[in-house]
Formats: structure tokens, C-alpha cells, sequence
């Protein structure tokens, strides 16, 4: 380590070189990075050095990295970012031919190698791609959910990005072999998650935001593992689109008509659902989610994974793509996970910028014709990797720095897969849009326009050598081996050496914004308790809040300056409040609070092992006809809620009829041991997430029991207890 005079001496060496980008936090130029008294330097294509924080940070090429692409370019940034990527994705190769995720994380993780697959890894290391995707099969034959809150699938249902990657890879190599593997497993996750983990009333998906699942940096304190399984997330949702669109194509190659047609109704489906539920036309941008209790409360903050898939996978489409490519927060050093942030929890997915997320904003941008947008994010994504001389997993989002994040590392697969990503997909244009050809639609700012080669990409049984000239996205010319052609498209059967050249119009076909925010932070979130039996509400005053806007049954039903009101008789449903700061930030909603009509039935506890395979069966009587949402009293303390994949599952019959699983999620946060009964936790009582039932007045039979499609992702252990359940009238 060296002190900071080092810096000194570095700021000394570098040269007078262009400007590419510049804003208030940082200066982009050819051959270095500026942030304040910091600075990046590239002393050649195989060798960083940066002085980030008074300390020696240095990337120096370790591997052969001549059997990748080289590419060449004016500007010494791009390559030597580009060589550190290419060397580092090289290193990611496990002795076992699988992708680790990190430096710091061994092993394969279902949604990191999903995405990285998808943003570069299908054409740069296909085999270690189908390898690696291929170990996230269980012996179901159905896609793995990592870990994640109360238990794994289905409070996170992320998995089916699986399904993209894996039609990412036949687009690649166009594989019958690959696509004859692959579907039945894609078909079989679908086809149980079609049955089991949509929400009735909206059409929308449940389970944790994709990726996001820190539970208390992304969501409300309040929020438990039910609340979190029951909400409607914006990422998760395009996740089962990309997936169901996905099937579809896979099952019409292979002769699947009926599968096909049915995933493609479901994927429309969705899609108008996302679009009518979560698109806020007041903001230009979808909703992070929709969730609640017995009643769903849209959460407004803008979540950049979400909004970039819905632009490229079609969901957002027209103008609404290219206002949302405007009207999305970014801040100096990127596009944030989510924004506003969330005052009182550390960067994470708060207040953070994750690479790999923002090279899929960078390739969305540049999809909207957004110059300003592409620009913005490829300078972000190069000067991270500059700074930190590797490709972190993410960074604090208002200084830039990865010091402050909770967990990190370095040689992350996601990162440098989306630095790739935006060489190959916008730079150089390179889209598998179709299984039967490459088609080219590059997107260079002026402020990197250049004659920029690569030179040895493959694609099925040719080698190419692709030249693009200038700067926009507006292609001028088009010709494969000195030839000029119509469209530009390289079809899937020429085989060989071949030549693409493309001349740029020096043009962009829309004239474009981005919107530029600060170090927003939302208003505490209101504690907010009943008082004189239910008549009235009181909360604590929130600091910088000008107002408090109540809601009940979703809708917002008051707004008021004071800390105490009267419920009115006819506010139903779910009771809320939001404090909102002057600038219009609002908080994350307090807990729901309910008045409505219950009935409740309390029971000695008692322990449900799903190995015993027995049904536990409650007969309750509600007094009058009606929708009633039921909750379970349970405890689960089988595993931690943050690691294990014990969440407790059932298949829940009313009258003998299914109605559907209903999910006990882990509740224990200490980490326990799955396969041993713990002493601790069982004392730890909650509720599950509301079921909706529509009941006659009268006595009715409960049914929980054991089916396939209520099996968790441990196979193993499904247990839980329960002491009591509870009615409450809709």
C-alpha cells in the first residue's frame, strides 16, 4: 500500500487527453479517470493503476486472452477496460467448467449466471454457460431458486431468468441439441408457477424484486417474509414475461403448438397487466411494486433492473419506451438500484449502483435511441472499473466509492458480463433478435465516435471481423465482405472468414434527455397505531414531512398535516399512512392496520412435517356471505429466513376444493441447521400473507396438504407450526 503521494506522482504522469465525459463527480477522459484528488490511469491495454482512496489499486493481465475478440479503439479507457474484463471473465472458469460468481463467492447462482448469460456470457463462453446453467436443475427437473427471504421459491420466484439465458444460448449457438434439454425444464417451472405464485386479481406475479433481496434495505421494516412473498415486483414480473416469451419460441421450434400458445397468452397477459397495474404515468417510469395486506398500495420508487428489461423485452414499447427512458432517475455515477433511497439502512441495494444493472440500462438506452442515456451509463460503468482496477459488484451510488457497501467483490461474473455487454451490444451493434441471423443496430455517442474493430467474433460457423465508423445509431451503410446490403443482417448459415463493415449516419433518431437526481432520501415510515378502540389514528411526527396522506383499502382517502385523526365509518380495508416530505417524496407506507369484521379460531400448537404427509384439516364458520381474507397464526424456525430453502409450503383446499398453496415463509433469523429440529425460533409467532376466499354464511373446511406443487427448493424439510387462524372480512 502507498501513501498518498503516490497520487501526486500519478497525477504528474497523465497526459493532456480528450474529454469524453464530465459532470460534477468525475471527469472521463481517453486514458484516464478524475474523481476530485483521485485518479485512473491506463499505462497500457494490459496494466491499470489508480490511486482510489490514497491506496495502490492496480489490474495487470494474467491470462491469454487471444482466443477472445480483440478489439481495437482510439481510446485507451475502452481497451484496457475491455482486456480486464476479457481476462477476468477467463478467470471466472471453474476447474469444473462452471462460472463462479465473484472472487469472494464460489459456486453458481441461478440468477447471477442467468444474467451474466444473457448480457455477454452466451457468446463469449457458451459451454461454460449451458454448464453452468445446466447445474441449477434439481432433481425435479426444475429450475434452482437461490436463496432468498423466508426461505427461498416461492417468496422469490426469480428463477425463471433461467428460462431467458437459456434461450439466450440456443439464439447463440442455434443448438437443437441445447433447446431439446432445456425446454422440458423451462416448461416444467413455468407450467408450476403458472398454477401456484400469480396473483388472481391482477394477473401480476408475486415473490421478492429480482435480485433485490436484502428485505429491510429495499423494503419497509414492518415487511415480513409473507408480506414480502405476497408483493408484486416490478423486476420479478418482467422476469416471468422474458420467460414466458421465451418457452413459447423454444416450444414452436420443437413442435410444442400447445405449449407455446399457452405461454404466449400468459406472457400478453402479463404484460397488460404490468402496464395497468405498475406504469405511473404522473412519473414516466413503472412502480418498484404493488403490495399490502388484504389490501395492495402501489410503492413508487423507480427500480432500474425493472424499467431496463421492460424496454428491452418489448413490455414497455413506442413512446412509452423513450419516456421512460427520460423520465428514469439517474445520479452522477449511475443509474441507483432503486431511488429515492431509504433513509435509515446502508448502501446495498440502497443508495448503490450495480454495474451489471446498469450495462442493461445502458443497452435499454440505447434501444430508445437515448444518446444522452448510453453516454451517461458507459461512462459510469468505465469509470468504475478504472477506479477499483476490476469489476466490482457494486458501489455506494452518491460518492462513487465501493468502500461503504455492505458486501463486495472483486472479478464479479454480472459486472464484468454487462462491461462486455456494452462493447459487443451497443458499441459494435451486435443483436440476436432472431435464431436464424445476426442483425446490427449500434448506438455510439458522438463523444466516443471512431473506427472501432473487432476482429475474431464468432458466430455458429463464421469468424468475423466488424468494423463500425462514426457516431449514432442511424446506420449509413451496411456490407459483408466489401458487398453492400439492404438490411444489416449477417445470416446464421454462411460459414467461414467474412468481413462486416458499418458506416454510422453520425446521427441519432431522437434527440433525447436523461433526468439527473440528487441524494434523495424518503421520510422515515410512519409507526401509526389505533386509538379509542379503532375511532381514531396516531403516529409520531416524521421529520421533514409536510404532510401525511392516508389511505384505506389502497386508496388514498385524506390528507392532513396533523399527527392524530378520526377513522371515518366508511374508510374499509387496509389503513395506511405515507408521510410526504415538501418536495413531494413520499415514505414507504406504515404497517396496514384494520378494522374490518374478523373471526378468529385459536388452537393448541401444533407442529405439520411434511415428510409425515398429513393433511391438517380446520373446520371454521363465518357469519354472513362474502370475500374473506384468510391468515395463518404460524412459526417456522426451520433454517434462517435470510439463507435457508425451508420455506413451509401446502396446498390449500377449501371445501374440498384446491384454491391454491399457501406459503409459511422462514420466520428465524439466526442461521439453524435445516435437517436438525432448533430449540430457538419456535417462540417467534406471525401471520401469513392474506388468502382471499369467497365464502358462503356458514361452517367451512380448511385444508392444508402436502402435493408436489407445494415442495420447497430443499426437498427436504417443509415444517412448520401453527396455533391459530383469522377471517377478515374483505
Amino acid at each position: 500500500m502507498r501513501n498518498v503521494a503516490y497520487g501526486i506522482g500519478l497525477v504528474l504522469l497523465c497526459s493532456c487527453s480528450g474529454l469524453i465525459y464530465e459532470n460534477d463527480s468525475y471527469s472521463l477522459f481517453a486514458d484516464k479517470v478524475v474523481q476530485r484528488e483521485y485518479v485512473s490511469i491506463v499505462e497500457s491495454p494490459d496494466r491499470i493503476v489508480s490511486n482510489l482512496n490514497g491506496e495502490s489499486y492496480i489490474w495487470e493481465r494474467k491470462n491469454d486472452i487471444s482466443a477472445f475478440p480483440e478489439l481495437t479503439t482510439p481510446y485507451p479507457v475502452e481497451k484496457s477496460v475491455y482486456n480486464m474484463s476479457i481476462d477476468e471473465c477467463i478467470n471466472a472458469v471453474e476447474p469444473d467448467g462452471t462460472l463462479r460468481t465473484g472472487l469472494e463467492w464460489g459456486g453458481v447462482w441461478t440468477r447471477d449466471v442467468s444474467y451474466s448469460t444473457i448480457l455477454s456470457m452466451a457468446y463469449m463462453q457458451p459451454q461454460a454457460a449451458m454448464t453452468s446453467l445446466l447445474c441449477k436443475v434439481n432433481s425435479k427437473g426444475e429450475i434452482v431458486q437461490d436463496t432468498g427471504t423466508g426461505g427461498a421459491w416461492p417468496c422469490s420466484t426469480d428463477r425463471q431468468i433461467w428460462v431467458g439465458a437459456a434461450w439466450e444460448i440456443y439464439k447463440v449457438t442455434g443448438s437443437r441439441e441445447w433447446l431439446e434439454k432445456v425446454y422440458p425444464v423451462a416448461k416444467k417451472s413455468l407450467e408450476v408457477d403458472i398454477r401456484t405464485i400469480y396473483d388472481e386479481r391482477t394477473g401480476l406475479a408475486k415473490g421478492e424484486s429480482s435480485f433485490i433481496d436484502w428485505r429491510k434495505n429495499s423494503y419497509p421494516l414492518w415487511m415480513e417474509s409473507a408480506d414480502i412473498y405476497d408483493s408484486k415486483c416490478l423486476g420479478t414480473n418482467i422476469v416471468h414475461y422474458v420467460a414466458l416469451t421465451s418457452a413459447a419460441e423454444m416450444g414452436r421450434i420443437l413442435g410444442d403448438a400447445a405449449s407455446a400458445e399457452i405461454f404466449d397468452a400468459k406472457a400478453s397477459a402479463l404484460k397488460e397487466a404490468v402496464n395497468r397495474h405498475l406504469w405511473m404515468d404522473d412519473k414516466g417510469y413503472y412502480a418498484q411494486f404493488l403490495a399490502g395486506r388484504n389490501d395492495d398500495i402501489l410503492y413508487t420508487k423507480s427500480e432500474t433492473l425493472g424499467q431496463s428489461l421492460a424496454i428491452l423485452y418489448g413490455v414497455a414499447e413506442g413512446e412509452r419506451a423513450g419516456r421512460l427512458s427520460q423520465s428514469m432517475p439517474v445520479v452522477d455515477f449511475g443509474a441507483p438500484v432503486f431511488w429515492p433511497w431509504i433513509p435509515d439502512q446502508p448502501p446495498y441495494h440502497n443508495r448503490a449502483v450495480w454495474p451489471f444493472v446498469q450495462s442493461f440500462w445502458v443497452q435499454a438506452s440505447a434501444k430508445t435511441g437515448n444518446e444522452a442515456g448510453v453516454l451517461h451509463g458507459i461512462a459510469a460503468v468505465w469509470r468504475a472499473a478504472m477506479m477499483y482496477a476490476t469489476n466490482k459488484e457494486n458501489y455506494v451510488a452518491n460518492d462513487g466509492n465501493w468502500r461503504g457497501t455492505q458486501v463486495n467483490s472483486s472479478n464479479m461474473l454480472w459486472s464484468l458480463s454487462g462491461s462486455l455487454g456494452i462493447t459487443f451490444r451497443v458499441l459494435m451493434g451486435i443483436q440476436y433478435n432472431d435464431p436464424q441471423a445476426l442483425t446490427f443496430a449500434p448506438a455510439v455517442p458522438r463523444a466516443l465516435s471512431a473506427e472501432r474493430k473487432v476482429k475474431g467474433f464468432r458466430y455458429r460457423d463464421a469468424v468475423l471481423d466488424i468494423t463500425v465508423r462514426g457516431y449514432g445509431d442511424v446506420i449509413r451503410s451496411f456490407s459483408i465482405d466489401g458487398e453492400q446490403k439492404e438490411q444489416p443482417v449477417f445470416p446464421a448459415e454462411m460459414s467461414g472468414n467474412h468481413s462486416v463493415e458499418i458506416v454510422l449516419a453520425d446521427s441519432f433518431r431522437n434527440d433525447m434527455t436523461t433526468t439527473m437526481v440528487g441524494d434523495v432520501r424518503t421520510p422515515m415510515t410512519p409507526f401509526v397505531r389505533f386509538r379509542g378502540n379503532g375511532t381514531g389514528l396516531r403516529w409520531y411526527m416524521i421529520e421533514g414531512a409536510q404532510r401525511y396522506d392516508v389511505y384505506a383499502g389502497g386508496k388514498k382517502v385524506l390528507e392532513t398535516k396533523l399527527n392524530k385523526i378520526d377513522v371515518q365509518d366508511d374508510w374499509k380495508g387496509d389503513i395506511q399512512v405515507v408521510a410526504v416530505a415538501a418536495d413531494g417524496t413520499p415514505s414507504f407506507p406504515s404497517e396496514p392496520l384494520n378494522r374490518n369484521e374478523k373471526v378468529e379460531k385459536k388452537f393448541e400448537p401444533v407442529m405439520l412435517l411434511g415428510k409425515s404427509g398429513k393433511d391438517f384439516v380446520l373446520e371454521v364458520k363465518v357469519p354472513h356471505d362474502g370475500t374473506w381474507n384468510l391468515s395463518w397464526n404460524y412459526a417456522n424456525a426451520r433454517g434462517s429466513l435470510f439463507s435457508d430453502l425451508t420455506c413451509g409450503i401446502r396446498m390449500l383446499y377449501v371445501d374440498g376444493q384446491k384454491h391454491g398453496i399457501d406459503v409459511f415463509p422462514n420466520r428465524h433469523a439466526a442461521s439453524g441447521s435445516p435437517g436438525v429440529y432448533a430449540t430457538d425460533g419456535w417462540d417467534l409467532w406471525g401471520w401469513t400473507s392474506p388468502v382471499k376466499l369467497d365464502l358462503k354464511a356458514g361452517t367451512h373446511k380448511l385444508t392444508l396438504r402436502c402435493e408436489s406443487d407445494a415442495d420447497n427448493m430443499s426437498r427436504e424439510v417443509n415444517d412448520f407450526m401453527l396455533k391459530g387462524c383469522r377471517l377478515t372480512l374483505d
